[in-house]
């Protein structure tokens, strides 16, 4: 299972969102093994050879397909409770991926010949209210998610207007409480800014009483989706360098003991003096 957080725009005006998931692998329904008796399925693995799967009128379907199949796994969805499956290939991610090259139960599982690939293509999996507080962070559960899965969302307002998707993103494996820093970038006319880069680099660790502080002084990076919006996690307590390279942002801030934060409501870290630096 993946939890998925964000935060909303205080200024938008959000009615919903629509979370998308996107994995080398697809979603089917579960055909009761009596429908499809006789019939198959071919899939071919990560560029591998044709893989036939028969499926006899007694076995649930997801078993048959596991035991023939070989560079891929199957599973019952949870969410849908068993009336419908995943297939995700074993290499998720780029150059892993599943051909659906034919069968006759393609039909009675509700497949259609195609390559799936990386990003290749998502599936709408939920559709989520918007909170009335603008500050609270949105909460999504995907039962039926994996680590190396992608997701986007995309917001609708009250005319079901929906917006483009964001940047697809993978769920992220946290030590220590973090706190999801978030901005727009806009030009001067007030134009959001896609795929700008937002850098942070730790200066000072978090403090900790407890346990010593192991954290990689690597700069981490994100670019900014179509919306011109960025998100970048960060450990609370620390201090670190945080810029917006196209826009001359350069700022030693300390990142808040909280779940989220706006960029432009975090103060600049007086207490660090160096190298600060100030940009025209």
């Amino acid at each position: 299972m993946n939890i998925l957080k964000w935060a909303p725009f205080p200024t938008s005006n959000v009615a919903s969102y629509r979370v998308y998931r996107s994995m080398i692998g697809f979603e089917a329904d579960t055909a009761p093994p009596n429908v499809v008796s006789g019939k198959t399925l071919i899939l071919k693995m990560n560029g591998g050879a044709n893989q036939t799967i028969t499926f006899s009128g007694v076995t649930p379907i997801v078993n048959q397909i596991n035991a023939v199949l070989n560079g891929g796994q199957a599973y019952l969805s949870t969410v849908h409770a068993g009336m419908r499956f995943l297939l995700r290939s074993d290499v998720r991610s780029s150059p892993g991926s599943v051909q659906i090259v034919g069968g006759t139960a393609l039909a009675d599982l509700g497949l259609t010949a195609r390559t799936i690939t990386e990003k290749s293509e998502d599936l709408l999996i939920a559709s989520v209210t918007a909170l009335e507080d603008p500050e609270a962070i949105v909460t999504f559960e995907d039962e039926d998610g994996a680590l190396q899965d992608f997701y986007a969302i995309t917001t609708l307002d009250a005319q079901s207007n929906e917006s483009l998707k964001t940047l697809y993103r993978q769920a992220v494996q946290f030590t220590g409480d973090i706190c999801v820093i978030e901005g727009i970038v806009t030009d001067l006319q007030g134009v959001r800014y896609p795929d700008a880069e937002v850098t942070a680099q730790i200066i000072r660790f978090p403090h900790s009483t407890t346990k010593a502080s192991q954290v990689t002084r690597e700069p981490i990076t994100t670019l900014t989706g179509p919306d011109g919006r960025f998100s970048l996690p960060l450990l609370q307590g620390a201090l670190v360098m945080f810029e917006i390279p196209v826009v001359g942002f350069s700022r030693n801030i300390t990142v808040p003991k909280k779940a989220y934060e706006f960029i432009t409501d975090i103060l600049v870290d007086l207490d660090y003096r160096y190298p600060l630096e100030y940009r025209e």
